[in-house]
């Protein structure tokens, strides 16, 4: 005897196909995290935005600096006005939101999401982005 599925006996399926796939929504935790970020860097609290860095790219961030600190050399950067959120991809423990005019990578760090590397720019379809901050 054959059953017949109608529409709502394929939603778990679809829903799992989702969350299997790797991509996350926009509004998820990770886009939340890269908009804060985003909001720091263009209001000047750089100490704001430091905390949201993962602890690697903040000590990264301050090596780099003429003084040591990681509040110096996000200021020096040259970060640009990321324009809204185009598309988030999760993958696990990292993430990647897209802006209309920046690219932002993070990773799970402390308990939330922190950027590993903003300002980033593509280099073509094959090759790595650059980014003003981590990203190496």
């Amino acid at each position: 005897m054959k059953t017949r599925r109608g529409t709502w006996g394929l939603l778990p399926g679809l829903i799992a196909m989702v969350v299997l796939s790797g991509c996350a929504p926009e509004g998820t935790a990770s886009t939340g995290a890269a908009e804060a970020f985003q909001r720091a860097v263009a209001g000047s609290d750089m100490t704001a935005a430091c905390a949201l860095l993962q602890p690697h790219t903040r000590e990264e961030a301050a090596r780099s600096s003429d003084n040591g600190s990681c509040e110096s050399q996000l200021q020096k950067a040259k970060m640009p006005d990321p324009g809204n959120v185009l598309r988030t991809e999760q993958y696990g423990q990292n993430a990647f939101v897209q802006f209309e005019n920046d690219a932002v990578f993070l990773a799970v760090s402390e308990g939330g999401w922190k950027v590993t590397a903003a300002g980033c720019k593509p280099n073509g379809e094959d090759a790595p982005y650059t980014c003003e901050v981590g990203g190496n």
